[in-house]
């Protein structure tokens, strides 16, 4: 036998089985190997599923447990509820009287905050000025912004003392109501009142402004935008752009410059309640020296339009340096009427405390006046297409308050007067103004100001493109000469001689 297997192995092909049968009898153990793995991380991941299903057993206790005590402790809030509405209800009618005085009180003494604010102005102004003087520009800057914030302050307040009057007017309505209702009617109306004082809003998602295609495709609320926010570019139009809007019926809130807020003297929670309810709202134009990085552009879930006005930056600039002559208490003005302060130099001492006209649409800084941000001016016309809704051009104003009364499907667009804060302010030294540039000046400020003449360049592109649509221009071709012949009547009316005082105008305020 073992002669024949010898013989059997010496013939080529019985090799050949032979290795095959080997190398399958290694390959089957390998096999087998592998299977006494795998059945070992069997065994393991059972043991670690009944363990999971243990710890889920134990979660699922818990919750229930959990459960039933949240129903117990919704049971206790209902009784409480109740008992707290029967106690509101016994306590409406003498409650809302003392209301009722209390908002009396606080708008006599907001009267007297004003009259006072308004007697020590001058006073703390001249003081201030005199201090000024000895102060660098940077910190000089910041000082005139705290005084332009005191004259914004009595503005406010006098928007407070309008929305107490009419807090006031709907509170004695429910004293009314109150008198004449059912012992069991007062509850209802209490609780309802106290559900409306919460200050534990839901949180809601911020919404980005209207764009310039959805307002011209009247894409907007049903009712039209009630929102507006104004970036005011200092000497660019904006105190007219804010005439329009209170002439459309929008209730002013202006930035407070040294808190960086609009709710100082207002309900910032009842403010935004006012945008919760369905519309007819009341409309509000949030307004001030404002860039893109303010802190209100971060908080606003509401559907909104953000507006600005643009202006030709050397004349701008320009406009800046007269109202700086004209202002004594402006920084740099000592040094222009009495240190011979070129007007180049004022120029960079401006943009290097404020900055150029791009850097109002920078999203990058503090939320303060002084510029803070980094971004380019290439950066900033990006946004101004992006996170400005729409914007006009100064010397085309009557073209922006067609648009804005098209916009907000208001038709209160006639005879806004400009506003031209400069001329109004008593020439009292006798500085003429400026009015013509040397070339020198004029290649000193074109070399100053270079991003922001590109800047500006591009926006009046973007506009011209923007005021061909043919939608706009239906608008536009039937309301503009109306518009034109408003302003110019206004302006008329504006000059009429004082027949008492030739030497004042008729319906200019006595001083």
């Amino acid at each position: 036998m073992g002669r024949v297997v010898r013989v059997l192995m010496k013939m080529p092909a019985v090799r050949r089985v032979m290795l095959r049968l080997a190398n399958m009898e290694a390959a089957i153990a390998k096999q087998q190997s592998l299977l006494d793995a795998l059945d070992g991380q069997r065994a393991q991941m059972s043991a670690e599923q009944a363990g999971q299903h243990a710890k889920l057993q134990e979660a699922v206790a818990k919750f229930e447990r959990q459960q039933s005590r949240i129903a117990v402790l919704s049971d206790n809030v209902h009784i409480q509820q109740t008992q707290g509405a029967t106690l509101l209800a016994q306590q409406a009618r003498a409650a809302t009287r003392d209301t009722v005085q209390a908002q009396q009180a606080q708008i006599d003494a907001l009267l007297a905050q004003i009259r006072q604010l308004a007697a020590d102005h001058e006073k703390h102004s001249a003081a201030l000025a005199e201090v000024s003087q000895h102060l660098p520009p940077a910190q000089r800057a910041n000082l005139e912004a705290t005084l332009h914030g005191q004259q914004l302050q009595l503005g406010a307040l006098n928007s407070t003392i309008t929305a107490q009057q009419m807090q006031l007017a709907a509170l004695n309505d429910i004293v009314r109501q109150i008198s004449a209702a059912p012992e069991s009617k007062p509850a209802a109306v209490v609780e309802a009142a106290a559900a409306e004082s919460t200050q534990d809003q839901p949180s809601r998602p911020i919404v980005k402004p209207y764009t310039f295609e959805q307002l011209v495709s009247r894409q907007v609320e049903r009712l039209g935008p009630d929102l507006v926010l104004n970036i005011h570019i200092p000497k660019a139009a904006g105190h007219t752009v804010n005439a329009l809007f209170r002439q459309m019926g929008f209730i002013p809130l202006s930035l407070d410059m040294n808190t960086k807020d609009f709710f100082g003297t207002f309900r910032e929670d009842r403010w935004f309640e006012n945008y919760a309810a369905p519309p007819q709202r009341d409309p509000y134009l949030l307004t001030g020296h404002m860039r893109l990085d303010q802190p209100i552009f971060r908080r606003l879930w509401m559907q909104h339009v953000v507006v600005s006005m643009l202006r030709d930056p050397v004349e701008r600039m320009i406009s800046n340096y007269n109202f700086t002559l004209r202002r004594t208490r402006n920084p740099w003005h000592d040094e222009i009427v009495n240190k011979g302060m070129s007007f180049v130099e004022y120029s960079n001492r401006m943009l290097e405390a404020i900055g150029p006209q791009y850097s109002f649409f920078d999203d990058t800084g503090q939320g303060t006046f002084a510029r803070t941000g980094m971004a380019t001016a290439q950066e900033c016309f990006a946004n101004l297409l992006t996170k400005v809704s729409y914007y006009g051009l100064s010397d085309r104003f009557d073209e922006f308050a067609v648009m804005s009364g098209y916009f907000m499907g208001r038709a209160r667009i006639l005879a806004v007067p400009p506003i031209n804060v400069t001329k109004d302010i008593d020439d009292t030294i006798g500085f003429p103004p400026k009015t013509e540039l040397t070339d020198e000046e004029r290649d000193g400020l074109t070399t100053a100001l270079k991003d922001d003449i590109w800047f500006y360049q591009q926006a009046v592109k973007e506009y011209e493109r923007r005021v061909s649509d043919h939608r706009l221009q239906a608008v536009l071709s039937q309301a503009l000469p109306l518009v034109e012949s408003s302003r110019e009547a206004i302006s008329k009316v504006l000059v009429l001689e004082d027949p008492a005082d030739p030497s004042r105008r008729t319906f200019h305020l006595i001083k």
